[in-house]
């Protein structure tokens, strides 16, 4: 086992989430751009306010999904012994089948090629969890999943807030906006607007939630200390963050300083991955495709 085959897995899934991510954005604008103008300009606002490419352009989403999905499909085959072979073949036909739908006529759907991607997601993730021990490998891959996550989501949230705050008669449309992109059953991030941003910030219960991914990433760092492959220094990071989304200071700073708590999330998440990823040579690693 190499370093090099561990920065694999983790690439992997990171590709698989930012694939996943795009997937689930392209599908929520679709299903906005059906309820009117005001849904579907929260889309259009939150582009403006966030990082390149945490809401693809028009038209270009479903083609940025199979992006991730291939840069996936290279990291699985550069992953060596530590992936199975059929978790590498499911990640190699994910990217074509993702690229066959994002490419041709079916490129027209784009809630459809949202379908089809976070479809083929799901089955290498679930391909993988029945096949892999639980090793390193599998604790990284953990990281490679909910770090981005993490990350990705409070960017998400950070763009909304700082959408009310200049605009707040476009509230209402921006957190049903997040809360589409979130995605689970009717009502799972609450049943008001100004529910949704303490729900996707604090609640473990919600898989798509800062706090269950933050939650996540401290449960991989501690089974990783136990082995020895992480010191103490990032999982009292990551035990650190979440023991300050789940207090009631952070559930009250989101009324009060929404955007001050996000933003110290972001950081917090930044941090844990500088000293959480895989202190290997990349050799072998394709380099990642930007979101």
């Amino acid at each position: 086992m190499s370093g090099s085959h561990m920065a694999a897995i983790h690439a992997m899934a990171a590709a698989l989430e930012r694939a996943d991510a795009s997937a689930r954005v392209l599908g929520a604008r679709a299903r906005a751009a059906r309820d009117g103008e005001g849904p579907a300009a929260a889309f259009s606002a939150l582009a403006t306010a966030g990082p390149e490419g945490l809401v693809p352009a028009v038209g270009t989403g479903g083609a940025l999904a199979a992006r991730h999905l291939e840069q996936a499909a290279l990291a699985a085959a550069a992953a060596g012994p530590l992936l199975p072979a059929d978790v590498a073949d499911c990640a190699s036909r994910a990217a074509a089948v993702a690229r066959d739908h994002a490419g041709g006529a079916a490129a027209l759907d784009p809630r459809g090629v949202a379908v089809v991607v976070q479809r083929e997601v799901a089955a290498v993730r679930g391909l993988a969890a029945h096949a892999m021990p639980r090793d390193d490998a599998w604790h990284r891959l953990r990281l490679g999943t909910h770090l981005p996550r993490a990350a990705w989501m409070s960017a998400l949230l950070l763009a909304c807030a700082r959408v009310v705050r200049e605009d707040p008669g476009a509230a209402s449309a921006t957190w049903h906006a997040a809360a589409l992109v979130a995605g689970g059953p009717p009502g799972a991030c609450g049943t008001r607007p100004e529910d949704v941003l303490p729900a996707l910030m604090t609640d473990d219960a919600l898989p798509m939630s800062v706090a269950h991914s933050v939650e996540t990433v401290a449960g991989a760092m501690f089974a990783l200390s136990r082995r020895g492959s992480v010191d103490s220094g990032p999982l009292a990071l990551a035990r650190a963050a979440a023991a300050r989304l789940g207090s009631p200071a952070a559930r009250e700073a989101l009324v009060t300083d929404p955007m001050r708590v996000i933003a110290e999330s972001l950081d917090a998440i930044g941090a844990i991955a500088s000293s959480a990823m895989p202190r290997v040579a990349r050799a072998g690693v394709p380099r990642p495709v930007a979101a």
